[in-house]
């Protein structure tokens, strides 16, 4: 039977059939595939946004065509059962095409069994209908390996859930290097970061050796001769010159090795392993004389390498592309396209002929080639981004390693250097979010977007939650906060060593030690926006910056900067913040209740929000928060008052902007140490937060709690 016999069937059997539902279905098809191209396209947008917006449409893109699957399979019965195969088969393609998003939260992971359990469904019907519509050998052919492409695609979602739970995948996965670092904690061999030799952080080895070692039976790998293990010492002892000084200057290949083998140290966080190497000396030299060895721009790289590290992460928990490079697979993704490109070339004629058949409008035909196209678009652009991706790099640069035969051929390295020297995106939002307790606490959100009824889809504001504009990440904060780590080394405090080098502990050192991190935070936070409002307020009277210049412009911005980030971190993301959540939550709102009746002189009235500027309020508040300020700091009881007496304390001599640079850097430091784990890992699909960075950095410091002398 040709497709001309089958298209007459068709015509006998659908003489008295609607050509209305041909239509809805070639619609929902369509709508399908324009869903999961948005997921293709946005999806992986996210890490790198905190568009509220894009959130919500990922969201929608992502729930929707499951439910508009299962809707259009069940009006394709009204058709001939070979048509209704096409159809079904072509939809589950669909269904598993966005490679950049398999996951939209860390609890789609822990419910695979019920994915699993609707993918078993959905393939019994698929597969009953194709043995149905077993009318010549080479519809079944086709069909069948169309139903198998549809089942590797939506599979690999399945897969990529497993590997990413932490009740069941992630621990199983990552007990082979938590106990690796057991082992390798015990060599003797002397650590030198500079060259990396004595790290062997592992990067490869699932193929190698391995044995169970009792009595503790743990995992070990035979990494003796053993070519398939490759460490990162391995990496930096590489003679080949893809991987030299000339052919790698600035080591960027080689970080992206380095960030991978991070990226499997940190997963150990998430799955519950110890880290064991955190005791050791050599661990705090890695990050101390490894990382931040090039003194100038060594905080470029050091991020640099977080980043990609996170990347990992990311992918890990919210991506199939893990799933792809797991075991090597990278050429069955690769064969997949051509196997859809083939697929799409001989069903397309019967789909086209069938509406044409049935209609005289060429919309049904239209739609189909719409879709057809926008799948293979979609195959084309993943598979691009796939073999460009860092996973691929890590894989061609490990493949290099342990081939020596490929270290003297000129055109392999050229090949790998092609494929590893592409510029990838940004790997997040590289933006601080920003919030001012004296510029919002008199902001009321709107009643039509939180009220009860939203708050069971959304996230309710609450007063004086107003969030300001992000900035940028200024190279002055990351400046600060390296200088801040190497001078203070392990030792995190949360701002008192600062004092005692500014010598000003004594004055100032009592609002270090409050009730609470989120009391210290909300007092330096208003100390600190009372004197950028003061200082803003006579440069306009003056006309003219004064005497106490910006001497100061690097200070004030990483001042003002690390002020409003952790009361941002206070309002928005408390998770991230040493107190628990709800109490963090609750002082802050407490504090905007302070702030409205002790500043509730300041507020405008609509008359004057119209006729004058925002300078006017600015000096009212800064005259209020004078009156506030009290002589003795042990009468201060609430933190608005607190923050004004504190405001008072630090003396306007040329040292003030230092003091509390200098601060805010320590405190960035002391509160990114976190048990949390999950919430950061939550924040990577949101756009990502800088307090991430930082705890991904001091746990490969070794520094994984702050001293609980100074957790007040």
């Amino acid at each position: 039977m040709n497709i001309s016999s089958i298209i007459d069937e068709v015509r006998n059997c659908m003489t008295t059939k609607s050509c209305d539902t041909l239509l809805v279905i070639e619609v929902y098809v369509l709508l399908t595939t324009l869903l999961i191209a948005f997921l293709t396209i946005f999806g992986s947008w996210r890490r790198r946004s905190h568009s509220l917006m894009l959130k919500y449409l990922i969201w929608a893109s992502y729930i929707l065509p499951p439910s508009l699957i299962n809707y259009t399979m069940g009006l394709t019965g009204e058709y001939p059962e070979v048509l209704s195969a096409v159809w079904a088969t072509f939809l589950l393609i669909t269904l598993g095409s966005a490679d950049c998003i398999s996951a939209y939260s860390l609890e789609d992971s822990e419910s695979r069994k019920a994915y699993n359990l609707q993918l078993l469904v959905l393939y019994c019907w698929v597969g009953w209908q194709l043995g149905r519509s077993s009318h010549d050998i080479g519809t079944t052919v086709l069909l069948s390996v169309l139903f198998a492409l549809s089942l590797f695609k939506t599979v690999a979602r399945s897969k990529a859930w497993t590997m990413a739970s932490r009740s069941y995948g992630l621990v199983r996965n990552t007990k082979l290097l938590a106990d690796f670092m057991v082992d390798e904690d015990k060599e003797d061999e002397a650590a030198d970061p500079t060259c990396m030799k004595g790290y062997k952080y592992l990067v490869k080895g699932e193929k190698a050796k391995m044995k169970v070692k009792t009595p503790h039976y743990r995992m070990q790998l035979e990494t003796v001769d053993d070519h398939e293990v490759i460490t990162i010492d391995k990496i930096w002892q590489c003679k080949g010159r893809l991987l030299s000084s000339t052919g790698d200057p600035d080591g960027r290949l080689k970080d992206i090795c380095l960030s991978y083998a991070l990226y499997r140290l940190l997963c150990r966080r998430y799955a519950g392993y110890p880290f064991s190497e955190s005791s050791q000396q050599k661990t705090w030299d890695f990050v101390r004389y490894g990382l931040l060895s090039k003194e100038g721009d060594d905080h470029e790289r050091a991020f640099r390498v977080i980043e990609v590290e996170l990347a990992f992460l990311y992918d890990l928990f919210y991506t199939t592309y893990p799933v792809f490079f797991a075991h090597g697979l990278l050429w069955l993704r690769n064969l997949e396209l051509v196997i859809v490109i083939i697929g799409c070339l001989l069903v397309v004629p019967l789909l086209v002929m069938f509406c044409r058949d049935m209609t005289s409008d060429d919309i049904p035909a239209l739609l189909t080639i719409i879709a057809i196209v926008a799948m293979l678009l979609m195959e084309v652009g993943q598979i691009f981004v796939i073999n460009f991706s860092d996973w691929a790099k890590v894989q061609w640069l490990c493949y290099y390693v342990k081939k020596p035969a490929l270290q003297n051929k000129k055109c392999i390295e050229m090949i790998i250097r092609i494929l590893c020297h592409r510029k990838a995106l940004k790997p997040w939002d590289r933006k601080l979010g920003q919030y001012s307790l004296l510029e919002s606490f008199n902001h009321n959100p709107c009643i039509f977007l939180h009220n009860s009824l939203t708050s069971v889809l959304i996230d309710i504001n609450k007063k004086g939650q107003k969030l300001s504009a992000q900035i940028t990440l200024p190279v002055e904060v990351k400046k600060a906060i390296i200088h801040s780590l190497k001078t203070n080394g392990q030792n995190l405090t949360n701002g008192v060593a600062s004092l005692r080098r500014n010598k000003v502990e004594n004055e100032l050192s009592w609002a270090c030690k409050l009730e609470t991190q989120s009391h210290v935070i909300m007092v330096w936070h208003i100390a600190t926006s009372f004197c950028e409002l003061n200082f803003s307020s006579q440069v306009i009277a003056t006309g003219e910056q004064t005497n106490q210049r910006r001497e100061s412009n690097d200070e004030f911005i990483v001042a003002t900067k690390l002020s409003k980030y952790c009361a941002y971190l206070v309002a928005f993301a408390p998770r991230l913040l040493p107190d628990h959540a709800y109490t963090t939550e609750f002082i802050f709102d407490q504090v905007v209740v302070e702030a409205r009746e002790k500043l509730k002189g300041c507020k405008k009235s609509i008359y004057q929000k119209m006729s004058t500027c925002k300078d006017d309020c600015m000096k009212r508040i800064c005259e209020t928060m004078l009156t506030l300020g009290k002589d003795n700091h042990q009468e201060a009881k609430e933190i608005i008052e607190r923050g004004a007496t504190l405001a008072k304390q630090i003396k306007d001599n040329g040292l003030k902007w230092k003091i509390l640079a200098e601060f805010w850097a320590e405190m960035m430091l002391f509160v990114a140490p976190s048990d949390d784990e999950t919430a950061h890992a939550e924040h990577l699909a949101m756009g990502g937060e800088f307090v991430t960075h930082l705890w991904a950095l001091l746990s490969h410091a070794g520094i994984l709690k702050r001293d609980s002398t100074q957790d007040v």
